[in-house]
């Protein structure tokens, strides 16, 4: 007669506490056997279950994800052969801005990227991206998700020197009908600005500054 208790003969054929109950490719069933329940609480009786060898092992973290509602009310975890696919549940990929997953919460995983070209992100990091959806990347460096502010778009100096020119033309036009004339550095700035629209100044990196003085005083006559 064997000096052992039912659990500890129950953790010789069971080495792991929990495990997924398998159905047409994914977990059907979650249930922590040491503990005769199943992911709801339920008791079941662990005398129904089958081998060991013929379920997903899974691990406490595991357990605790799939007592993570899904967004999309689903909870599917496949499974290649007793093998939990995307172990880890949630998931970035190296975009940026990143992307982010649960991946059991899919009626298919087909079509979806592969596990090994992802980040794994933990349940806090995804909550918070969904409850306060941005544009973030996956930092390397720290492992963690990290807020994106894109760069910004650098505008290239022949299409500033047009939007100077119309400027430009705004004050020909007002000196015209003031009866005034530009000054010498407005002149010069017109000049310069011309130059870089046509191409003509290739060497220049920034549009030189708009003058304090652009029109002077026509002459008084007698």
């Amino acid at each position: 007669m064997s000096d052992m208790t039912f659990l500890e003969q129950v953790k010789t054929n069971y080495p792991s506490q929990y495990y997924g109950i398998l159905s047409e490719g994914k977990i059907q069933t979650f249930v922590d056997v040491w503990g005769g329940i199943d992911i709801s609480g339920a008791a079941f009786s662990v005398l129904t279950l089958g081998a060991a060898s013929a379920m997903a092992a899974l691990t406490a973290e595991q357990w605790a994800l799939a007592q993570i509602r899904s967004v999309s009310g689903l909870l599917n975890v496949f499974v290649s052969g007793v093998a939990v696919q995307y172990g880890g549940r949630f998931y970035c990929d190296s975009s940026t801005p990143c992307a982010v997953y649960d991946m059991w919460g899919f009626g298919t995983i087909d079509g979806l990227p592969p596990e090994a070209s992802l980040h794994a992100m933990t349940p806090e990091q995804y909550a918070d991206r969904q409850a306060k959806p941005r544009d973030q990347y996956y930092d390397a460096t720290t492992a963690s998700l990290q807020d994106y502010t894109p760069a910004p778009v650098a505008v290239p100096l022949k299409t500033q020197a047009a939007t100077a020119q119309a400027w430009i033309q705004q004050q020909a036009n007002l000196a015209a009908a003031m009866g005034e004339a530009f000054t010498a550095d407005m002149k010069a700035y017109v000049k310069a600005v011309n130059a870089i629209a046509s191409g003509a100044d290739t060497t220049s990196t920034a549009l030189p500054a708009q003058p304090a003085d652009v029109m002077m005083a026509s002459a008084a006559t007698s």
